[in-house]
């Protein structure tokens, strides 16, 4: 162990401040086919490149820039708020349903489905706040709520301070015996005099986006709802409907309304560029790469789906094209490799050691208590399991990038969870988290605070993301699982329930398993090329 008392005495035992390396650079490389505007979901994208000699790449630092149009629906137009359209967050990743890395035809890294969730995951676990707000928030649109991304595409939005104003009924000129009904089958709600004076014009006081959140009572409590529409004076539309119905009542509410922004926020833009590394393992790796014939491949989303999966909505499915809708296009695509001049690598073999995250999905079938079955690798470190909502990337309101059903919470209303796998479960004992079920309650803290101990957010210099952006993109639950080097064990069950309300059953919703597995390429370099690639699990 070095002591504090040793010196340098040599010039050999000073850093090199180059690293040994010169002539650093970024080399461009364009897809072989063209990827603009209609022909981007044209089949499979290939970007391919070649080193040798004494140029090497640098994985860790090369990444895809894509140049996009976001628009009203002629492709021309700038967007409004009153468009209800937002770049998805991590835009990238929900263009593509897969994606693998090649060296010398050989596949050494992939992602066989679930792009954005991967993507999202992955960027989640391994990035700190700091970076999410910043050069995430900046290059990919990593910000959680929906209107901080809306306004930097908005022609209307204005450099506004984040707020949220909930203003009590009475304060709103309701009087104390007027009444609130919510019809489940429809989602409208009606105010009525309910023995008092007329209610005030609901036109007047509402807005499109705006939260009604009412007091329910019984088991059931606090209720948010999504105001979509205002059709008259006594009547409001809701999204977001529990199925809940609630009979004439004189019932406490408030009206929220949230202005989202910062000052650098309002950027106003309908082009941009986004800068995105694919959540492949071979990114992962920091150190250069010596001579090797590389190729990238990226599977779009279909023709029917990448538009969609690009924006997303608060109050209705956006169809792209349409009147009153939006257009989405690339306008260019490329990979830059990150490149430096090193020694000769004639004849050498080399490890990559590499990390792999799979996504298998299975149903939620309802609130009870239940176990899910899934297969892993036998190289699996850790697991994380979430919940999703089964319509996420098919209609808008419902982001592939985000761990959320239905868009009202109800994935926090998780009670218990239990993974079982090589004979060891976690948490142990079960998880009880509860939140906000029948009062003002949260009981989610120390499975945010576990989460960010086994992946190591928790003591990262650039700090992990708060619990009320852990609870906004939607949470996860991340478990490392060291075990005895001879385990082989394949088989993984989930156990997991939610909380019961009667009258609001739980649909919609999909159980997420991620595994973390190890795996090792071998490759073998002759003469300044490679000659055989081998991969095996760790």
């Amino acid at each position: 162990m070095a002591s504090i008392f040793d010196l340098k005495t040599s010039v050999s035992s000073l850093e090199d401040a180059n690293q040994g390396t010169s002539q650093m650079m970024y080399e461009q490389y364009p897809p072989t086919r063209d990827v603009t505007g209609n022909s981007f979901p044209n089949g499979a994208i290939h970007i391919r490149w070649q080193n040798s000699g004494q140029k090497w790449w640098v994985p860790s630092r090369s990444y895809i820039r894509m140049r996009v149009t976001l628009t009203k629906a002629d492709g021309a137009t700038q967007l409004d708020l009153a468009d209800d359209v937002a770049p998805n967050m991590g835009l990238c990743a929900n263009l593509f349903q897969s994606a693998e890395f090649r060296i010398a035809d050989k596949t050494v890294s992939r992602v066989s489905d679930y792009m954005p969730q991967v993507d999202a995951l992955e960027t989640r676990i391994c990035k700190s706040k700091s970076w999410l707000d910043s050069v995430g928030a900046s290059s990919n649109w990593w910000q959680g709520e929906f209107k901080q991304r809306q306004i930097a595409v908005a022609s209307d939005s204005s450099n506004e301070q984040k707020s949220e104003v909930s203003t009590g009924r009475l304060a709103l000129g309701f009087a104390a015996a007027n009444t609130v009904a919510i019809a489940v089958d429809t989602g409208v709600l009606t105010v009525a005099a309910g023995g008092g004076a007329a209610p005030p014009d609901l036109t007047t006081i509402f807005q499109a986006g705006d939260e009604i959140e009412i007091n329910v009572g019984g088991n059931v409590g606090l209720v948010k709802y999504r105001v979509s529409a205002i059709p008259s004076a006594t009547t409001l539309q809701l999204n977001n409907l529990k199925g809940i119905a609630v009979g004439a009542a004189n019932l406490d509410f408030s009206r929220i309304r949230t202005s989202v922004s910062k000052v650098d926020d309002a950027r106003n833009v309908k082009e941009f560029e986004l800068i995105w590394q694919p959540p492949l393992s071979i990114f992962k790796i920091s150190h250069a790469m010596p001579a090797g014939k590389c190729e990238l491949v990226l599977n779009p989303q279909t023709t029917s789906q990448f538009r969609k999966r690009a924006i997303e909505s608060l109050l209705a499915d956006k169809a792209a094209g349409v009147a009153g809708a939006f257009n989405f296009d690339v306008k260019d695509m490329y990979l830059y490799v990150s490149t430096v001049n090193g020694p000769r690598a004639d004849d050498v073999t080399y490890l990559l050691d590499l990390e792999e995250t799979r996504c298998q999905v299975d149903v939620v079938d309802g609130t009870n208590f239940t176990q899910k079955n899934f297969d892993v690798s036998p190289s699996t470190y850790a697991l994380t399991t979430c919940f999703q909502d089964d319509r996420a990337g098919n209609l808008t309101q419902y982001s592939a990038s985000k761990f959320k059903i239905n868009n009202d919470e109800s994935e926090l209303r998780l009670n218990r969870l239990f993974i079982n796998y090589a004979g060891q479960n976690r948490p142990s004992p079960d998880a009880d988290p509860k939140y906000n079920v029948g009062d003002a309650r949260d009981y989610t803290t120390q499975r945010y605070a576990e989460t960010q101990l086994y992946s190591g957010g928790y003591y990262d210099c650039g700090g992990a993301e708060t619990l009320t952006e852990w609870q906004e993109r939607g949470p996860y639950y991340y478990f490392s699982w060291p075990r005895d080097g001879t385990d082989r064990s394949t088989r993984v069950a989930v156990h997991f329930g939610f909380e019961v309300i009667p009258g609001a059953p739980l649909n919609n919703g999909r159980v997420l398993l991620f595994d973390h597995a190890k795996k090792v390429a071998r490759v073998r370099v002759q003469d300044g090329r490679v000659v055989d690639v081998q991969v095996e699990d760790a």
